[in-house]
């Protein structure tokens, strides 16, 4: 439930990293919902106002002020803070202090949807999610912010579970959204999230390892050191799009339309010609991290940095 007379507040999440949150929010089908870090609380406001049960929503913070926070969003954090955001929301429970610690004892509530943005590197990310995970239950959806080269011991550990778990991975901005049950329920947040790509796909091929996704989501390989060898786009929101490869000296290689595979094993630049509302977006694999490219958009031209090599890929809205 949102409150129009309550602020929106201060939030590190991108833009459309906040709507998938909401989206996957709105597919929670069991259980509680449990967030982990929520700073001011704008994820939370985002998942209060999504939800379609009236099942609580749990939330654990040290709420302690840190000057990265007051650089970044212009004041500090304080519990007093975040209850002038969140204090209108209906089945909030707020828990203060560390987690798992502070409920350690005393949990024992089946969690249907879980969503840490808190500690961003191990051993704090993992004691998080395998003290929690027990509670999981067997639809629940799972999810983070800040799928990202600059806290790699995410990527590393999420790739690691979907693997485990056998399940596909998505992630849009830098939100990332897993379950063991039925990940259509995942596919439609993304469709929801961004839906002038509904129906669109991207199939990618790493050597001979296969993979597809929604097309606004990111392909197999984000954040990984597998180039990319080819990928292919389909559906009638990118039936006009055509990507043009390009050699190191500036001269044109292949064109390629829907439904073709867009051979990148000697190209050194890319142009996407089409509907200028979409563009794309590469993850590259560095000497030194991985890292995103901004949006390129229909005529401008991404040039590969000298020993990188494109690893992910996915296409997006591009706003007026």
């Amino acid at each position: 439930m949102s409150d129009p007379t309550v602020a929106p507040a201060p939030a590190t999440m991108t833009k459309v990293g906040r709507r998938f949150l909401g989206r996957l929010a709105a597919q929670a089908t069991s259980g509680v919902f449990l967030e982990i870090g929520p700073l001011f609380g704008s994820s939370t406001q985002e998942i209060a106002a999504s939800r379609r049960r009236e099942a609580p929503l749990h939330t654990i913070d040290t709420f302690a002020p840190a000057p990265w926070i007051e650089r970044r969003l212009g004041r500090n954090l304080s519990r007093r803070a975040f209850d002038e955001y969140t204090s209108h929301i209906p089945g909030l429970v707020v828990h203060e202090g560390f987690a798992p610690d502070v409920v350690r004892d005393s949990w024992s509530e089946p969690i249907g949807f879980y969503f840490d943005d808190a500690t961003h590197g191990d051993p704090g990310w993992s004691n998080n999610f395998d003290f929690f995970s027990r509670f999981f239950t067997e639809d629940a959806i799972v999810c983070g912010d800040d799928f990202a080269g600059g806290w790699p011991d995410i990527p590393r550990n999420v790739t690691r579970i979907a693997e485990d778990w056998g399940c596909e991975l998505f992630v849009i901005g830098r939100v990332w959204a897993i379950t063991r049950s039925r990940p259509e329920r995942i596919a439609t947040a993304v469709e929801e999230t961004v839906p002038g790509l509904a129906g669109a796909r991207l199939a990618t091929q790493h050597d001979q390892d296969y993979g597809s996704r929604p097309a606004a989501a990111w392909s197999q390989g984000l954040h990984r050191r597998r180039p990319l060898t080819s990928f292919c786009f389909s559906g009638d929101p990118v039936a006009d799009l055509r990507f043009t490869t390009y050699d190191s000296d500036g001269s044109p290689i292949g064109e390629y339309g829907a439904g073709e595979w867009v051979a990148l094993d000697r190209a050194h630049g890319l142009v996407v010609s089409g509907p200028d509302c979409v563009g794309y977006q590469l993850c590259l694999a560095g000497l030194q991290r991985t890292e995103n490219t901004k949006t390129f958009r229909a005529g401008s031209r991404f040039d590969l940095p000298e020993g990188s090599d494109i690893v992910a890929i996915r296409l997006e809205v591009v706003e007026r």
